[in-house]
């Protein structure tokens, strides 16, 4: 056997068994998830009803809000709309990655089966809720509608 197929093999035997371990304790770890395209959303999904409807009274504000002003949890500010889009779309942090919406952090914690990493806290979203914050991502996570007409208006002046 060459060198080459040595090396082949070990790294064929080593994936291998990288899988097997992060199978046997990845309850714990964020794993790219199947999206359906198609699915029904609970709402049409653009950043303002992405945000009033989900992201503001479940994780940004009111009982147990974790995303909420300084103290704010891994500092995510979700009780803010343009700060919360600023974050959660910054290509660093990946919580959204525009054109991979299955590996965003967002969709995997919304639909992981760890308790430990499942978001919001206590309560798995509605399939549909998931559903328009995953159409959201796949439209490539469009901001608010008022600080684009803002912004639209200032670039005419």
């Amino acid at each position: 056997m060459s060198s080459r197929s040595v090396r082949l093999a070990a790294l064929a035997a080593l994936t291998t068994l990288g899988a097997s371990a992060s199978t046997a304790c990845g309850e714990d770890e964020l794993v790219c998830v199947d999206v359906d395209p198609a699915c029904s959303p609970l709402y049409a999904p653009t950043w303002d009803n992405v945000y009033a409807n989900t992201i503001l009274p479940k994780c940004g504000t009111g009982g147990g809000a974790c995303h909420e002003g300084a103290s704010a949890r891994g500092g995510l500010r979700l009780d803010d709309p343009v700060i919360a889009h600023q974050q959660l779309t910054d290509p660093a942090a990946g919580y959204v990655i525009v054109g991979d919406v299955s590996c965003s952090e967002l969709i995997q914690r919304v639909n992981t089966a760890s308790s430990s990493l499942l978001m919001p806290r206590g309560a798995r979203l509605a399939a549909s809720e998931r559903c328009a914050l995953a159409q959201w991502v796949l439209a490539g996570a469009p901001g608010p509608a008022t600080t684009a007409a803002a912004t639209r208006s200032e670039v005419r002046r």
